[in-house]
């Protein structure tokens, strides 16, 4: 039975997990922009004395987005599979109610309608999961990586 409550409160979960995921982009932004900061002269001082490179921190920055990424978009793959299967689910039971050879009783309109409503929230959802786990390792990996470099440059300049 279609809930207008229960509809609106997971209208405005969605629309804070959507704010949610808007924080951590811009975190994962700025983490960016630091551990790009940081990186750059490293790569910097590497290319002019190879023999003295930091090795190890050139050596992270092709793994860590290579993992980080594909986690992504395993994320990513396990949320368009969700959202395929709500679809499917949704034009079965439409299929099924086309082949009782009748038109749909009021009851079941309404039943449709109340799915309907269910199916488009159940999307909303989707989407707005699909945003934050396809960002979340990302999002990990670069905070974690910002932090660790200014620990690490503090501890050269101090």
């Amino acid at each position: 039975m279609f809930d207008p409550f229960s509809n609106w409160r997971r209208l405005m979960v969605a629309g804070q997990s959507m704010t949610g995921t808007g924080v951590r982009v811009m975190e994962t932004l700025g983490a960016a922009n630091a551990v790009i900061a940081a990186r750059t002269p490293i790569i910097d001082a590497a290319m002019r004395s190879p023999l003295t490179g930091d090795h190890v921190e050139l050596g992270r920055m092709v793994p860590e987005k290579v993992e980080a990424f594909s986690q992504a978009g395993s994320a990513m793959v396990t949320a368009w599979w969700q959202a395929q299967s709500l679809w499917v689910a949704h034009m079965q039971h439409l299929g099924g109610m086309a082949m009782r050879g009748r038109a749909p009783t009021a009851g079941e309109m309404m039943a449709l309608n109340s799915k309907v409503a269910d199916l488009t929230l159940d999307g909303i959802e989707a989407a707005v999961r699909l945003g934050s786990t396809a960002l979340a390792p990302v999002h990990r990996k670069a905070t974690a990586n910002a932090r660790r470099l200014k620990r690490k440059a503090a501890k050269r300049a101090g």
